[in-house]
């Protein structure tokens, strides 16, 4: 009887040691998640990238290198004053990645802006349009 419990106490500690030994090789295998990629991003083309400051909205075309998603957003950077009224796909538009943007520039502030043109699946498209002052009135 006394070898019976000798070698049930062997057996206990022999699993609780190789549970040790499990647990702690995968507490050393486990390495954090590596941080996801960013979308890739992608230059678009303007046709006229100047547009002026104006009460009167401005429509800009834009052609993205790539086809990219339905749902289609545009921002321009926030110093510029410039606010993105619509995104809109032409009909027979001469490429499938040709969109336009209806621009409010009547706030706008004269200079470069970085233009960011975004898909539903989070791709981007990055420009830059030059925000020309409004011009002087001469008496």
């Amino acid at each position: 009887m006394n070898h019976t419990r000798v070698m049930w106490r062997t057996w206990v500690l022999g699993l609780a040691v190789a549970g040790l030994g499990v647990f702690a090789t995968d507490a050393r295998a486990q390495e954090p998640a590596p941080e996801p990629a960013p979308a890739p991003t992608c230059e678009i083309e303007l046709e006229n990238p100047v547009v002026p400051v104006q009460a009167e909205a401005v429509k800009l075309s834009v052609k993205l290198p790539a086809e990219v998603g339905a749902q289609i957003s545009a921002r321009l950077a926030e110093g510029s004053g410039v606010q993105v009224v619509a995104v809109e796909r032409p009909e027979g538009a001469p490429a499938p990645g040709v969109i336009s943007l209806v621009l409010n520039t009547a706030n706008g502030v004269a200079g470069s802006w970085e233009l960011t043109v975004e898909d539903e699946n989070g791709r981007s498209c990055k420009g830059t349009i030059q925000v020309r002052a409004a011009e002087e009135s001469t008496r």
